[in-house]
């Protein structure tokens, strides 16, 4: 049988908060304490050579580009904003739904009279 719960203490799960153990393994995946790095250049170095930079124009075409990309994105939303939010066309497109909602509806609601009156 298990310890009764007593409820002036919190619950806490073992192993999790400040009192869990320390985990003390070490990484596999990292190279052993004291290897030294590879030179600058190489792969896995923390000394790489930074990217090539890129000119003004360079950049000026990337805003642009990113510029005219969001324009579309924006226009697609408003549509589709405006698709979704008229009601007409909604009822248009789901009128046998709506019809079959009213209908139980319609039940539901006169079951519900028909038992009141008993």
């Amino acid at each position: 049988m298990s310890d009764p719960i007593e409820p002036d203490k919190p619950f806490k799960p073992e192993g999790i908060g400040p009192e869990a153990p320390v985990d003390k393994t070490p990484n596999r995946f990292a190279p052993p304490e004291g290897t030294p790095a590879p030179p600058a250049g190489q792969p896995g170095s923390p000394y790489a050579t930074p990217p090539p930079k890129r000119n003004s124009a360079q950049i000026r075409a990337d805003i642009d580009a990113q510029r005219e990309e969001l324009g579309k994105s924006v226009d697609q939303l408003r549509d589709r904003v405006t698709e979704l939010t008229d009601w007409k066309s909604q009822l248009r497109k789901h009128r046998k739904q709506i019809i079959v909602g009213a209908v139980a509806t319609g039940f539901v609601v006169g079951g519900l009279m028909a038992l009141r009156r008993r």
